[in-house]
């Protein structure tokens, strides 16, 4: 998924004539001092970063004049909002609101449709509405093929109380338009919290938009670099060199994301950080019943399926390996008809570009279990390779389960540590 920024879906929203406030986004204290004498103060300042309750964590703010504004844009840009670092702000101007309402189109998995949701108390967390007020949500499922008209906004709109027949056209027409942005952008959920009605007018106070990751091909214009799922963070360098690995060719899927990119969990919890990648998300499941509980823990989510090329395999393994920390990578399939004799010599090549000086064979505890179509094949081929013989290689076969898995990972890493001194 491609969670946007709030300025670049206000970008967005501004092309389909959803009225928002004039701003500007800047990246330093002076551009920020430049941008709010332009608007004319008071401004609103925003940190953007991609976390919906950023306003509780002190990324909202409103100051009245520049001294207000230098220390809170220099405190922002140099702190972490929601854990998040701070790289851009939103300078805006103040909106003097008579009302806020809640307006988002989402998809509803159940019914199989989109559907357009209005709270009439806008700045609402509508996650915790739902579950402790489900009346306040107004729903309106959505035909793609027919699509969103303005009287059937209207009628959504009936029970809104304190908005005059006027505002609630206004609304309507903004709804209509942001189920525009929602089907033309292959979104997931296209949000504004509030819609703050003015005397001039309705106005985009904030802009959620979330497009689908599968259709990111289809939205070249907006220029996204994208991962799979991280949820509210901005996806990693090598979260985007992955996605550009796995876009650029169509032959099979890698699916990756880093766990911890930092390894703070792992130090935190004294676990054993590792790389991974494997065939079959569901065996990723299954191997992390086993590695856990012996104090190990994965640094990222590999799922390599869909019969990917050996070209494939060969950059997204060089992407696993490259994460600075990691004290062994496994690699597990689950029996499955992907050819993995092409998944042997992806690895293989990987390996030796990595490891020139020992022929491919890695300085770290890895082992390699091929279960599945071609097993035997793969395993031959990492023999005549030389990287089956590598003092801290272990490879296994289709008879090897998932605890076999773990307790071979376990002993190596537990004898290459004690060559490392017992500290790393």
């Amino acid at each position: 998924m491609a969670r946007l920024l709030e300025y670049q879906g206000k970008e967005i929203f501004r092309r389909f004539r959803i009225p928002t406030p004039i701003g500007q986004v800047v990246r330093n204290v002076i551009e920020a001092q430049d941008a709010a004498r332009g608007i004319g103060y008071p401004v609103v300042i925003k940190a953007q970063v991609y976390s919906g309750k950023r306003g509780k964590a002190g990324g909202v703010r409103i100051v009245g004049d520049e001294t207000e504004l230098a220390t809170a844009a220099s405190e922002m840009l140099s702190s972490k909002i929601c854990g998040l670092p701070v790289d851009a702000l939103l300078i805006e101007q103040r909106i003097k609101v008579k009302q806020e309402i809640y307006v988002g189109v989402t998809a509803d998995p159940n019914a199989r449709a989109p559907v357009i949701v209005v709270c009439a108390d806008g700045g609402v967390d509508v996650e915790e509405t739902a579950q402790t007020n489900p009346e306040a949500l107004l729903k309106l499922h959505v035909d793609i093929l027919r699509g969103v008209y303005v009287y059937d906004a209207l009628n959504l709109l009936r029970d809104v109380p304190g908005l005059t027949s006027r505002e609630k056209l206004g609304v309507a027409r903004i709804i209509c338009r942001l189920y525009e942005v929602y089907r033309r952008h292959d979104c997931k959920l296209v949000e504004v919290n509030p819609l703050a009605l003015t005397d001039g007018g309705m106005i985009a106070l904030d802009a959620r938009v979330d497009i689908d990751g599968d259709a990111i091909s289809r939205q070249a214009e907006l220029n996204i670099e994208v991962a799979e799922e991280a949820g509210d963070r901005s996806a990693t360098l090598l979260e985007q060199i992955a996605g550009t690995i796995d876009r650029a060719d169509h032959r099979g899927t890698v699916h990756f994301v880093q766990i911890d990119p930092d390894l703070s969990y792992a130090r935190e919890h004294n676990r054993i950080p590792f790389g991974f990648d494997c065939v079959g998300a569901g065996t990723s499941l299954t191997m992390m019943d086993e590695l856990v509980p012996l104090g190990f823990y994965p640094v990222n989510f590999c799922d390599s399926s869909g019969n990917p090329v050996g070209s494939k395999l060969y950059r997204i393994t060089k992407v696993i390996f490259s994460q600075p920390g990691i004290e062994g990578y496994v690699f597990v399939s689950c029996v499955s008809s992907q050819q993995l004799d092409n998944t042997a010599r992806g690895i293989i090549k990987a390996l030796k570009d990595l490891y020139p000086e020992t022929g491919g064979q890695p300085n770290i505890p890895t082992v390699l279990a091929f279960r599945g179509a071609w097993d035997e094949d793969a395993i031959r081929l990492l023999a005549d390779h030389g990287i089956s013989a590598g003092r801290w290689v272990r490879v296994l076969g289709r008879d090897a389960t998932e605890q076999e898995v773990a307790e071979v990972f376990r002993t190596l890493h537990e004898e290459w540590r004690t060559e490392q001194g017992g500290t790393i």
